[in-house]
């Protein structure tokens, strides 16, 4: 393991114990619900992301799935919830494997994505969501996601302009993103797999709207100008009253529809094919944004009580 991939992991390691002054483990995703805290911010995003990722699975024929990345475990257990895979649960830190099996029941395994302890071909489906901008080597860790899968491999990343990631390459910020990629970045993989179907997702337009929809003010706000956040924090509770789950499904499904309208665009997604005969342009499931957003565990307290998932 490179230093730079020590460095990540020893700071993923303190985030993936952290917990508020309850005790209550503190989530990367929304995992324990629409508004219902303990989480970090920007739920709607993340909610957008973990839809698009759900419905590129709908695509595809698999029985197992593992995700690279996977923090706490939030999609794996979607993913097992919505498609009865069988699934497995990676990442770097070590922390986050154990909470994936403490809340979900998840089996949890700390790996490298750059060098994954597992055979050719063992899962069907290799899922990685909003890693690979972290990783020293893209080209590298994709090829292993490629080999542990055997029909296809799922993976979203950001779509960032290049300055603050040559600042953070410059400033070796841990767990920073160190990759600014575009539609092409996977063209590499051509001569491991067969296809490529790749589209925008998380639509540029909208994050003035998926911030009221959030409504979280302590996060949120201070990413916008001053006169903007000011009259967003008085007006939180309102819209925690106006714009519900309903307003945040809208936003969900508008979202596919204005990045295909409007290439303007933060994130992307990518669907890996090894074996074309598993994907199908048609959807063999619905899945819904009320699917993703109704998900839910109970509060876990780290050391405490251990729940199930709702």
């Amino acid at each position: 393991m490179d230093e730079y991939t020590e460095r990540t992991k020893e700071h993923l390691e303190s985030r993936f114990a952290r917990t508020d002054e309850g005790g209550v483990y503190l989530a990367h995703q929304p995992i324990y619900g629409f508004r219902r805290g303990h989480t970090e911010g920007s739920a709607l995003r993340k909610y957008t992301i973990t839809f698009q990722v759900m419905r590129a699975l709908s695509h595809l024929r698999f029985e197992t799935l593992v995700d690279v990345g996977g923090a706490e475990g939030y999609k794996a257990a979607l993913a097992r919830e919505i498609f009865g895979a069988d699934v497995k649960n990676c990442d770097l830190s070590g922390e986050a494997c154990k909470r994936a099996t403490e809340i979900f029941g998840i089996d949890g395994e700390p790996v490298d994505v750059q060098n994954l302890p597992f055979e050719d071909g063992q899962f069907d489906v290799a899922l990685c969501s909003q890693t690979l901008e972290h990783v020293p080597d893209v080209e590298r860790a994709t090829r292993e996601l490629i080999r542990i899968s055997s029909k296809a491999t799922v993976i979203t990343v950001p779509h960032q302009p290049r300055k603050p990631i040559e600042r953070n390459i410059r400033e070796g910020t841990p767990h920073g993103h160190v990759h600014s990629m575009d539609l092409r970045s996977f063209d590499f993989a051509l001569s491991e797999v067969s296809r490529i179907v790749a589209r925008r997702i998380v639509s540029g337009l909208l994050r003035i709207p998926r911030a009221l929809v959030d409504a979280d003010a302590g996060r949120r706000a201070r990413s916008y100008p001053r006169l903007f956040s000011d009259a967003y924090s008085v007006l939180v509770p309102l819209m925690r009253k106006v714009l519900d789950e309903r307003a945040a499904s809208a936003l969900m499904l508008a979202d596919g529809v204005m990045c295909e309208l409007v290439p303007v665009y933060d994130a992307m997604l990518f669907i890996l094919l090894k074996d074309e005969s598993c994907y199908s342009g048609r959807s063999a499931m619905a899945v819904s944004p009320r699917l993703i957003i109704d998900f839910a565990a109970p509060l876990h307290y780290l050391g405490g009580r251990r729940g199930r998932v709702s």
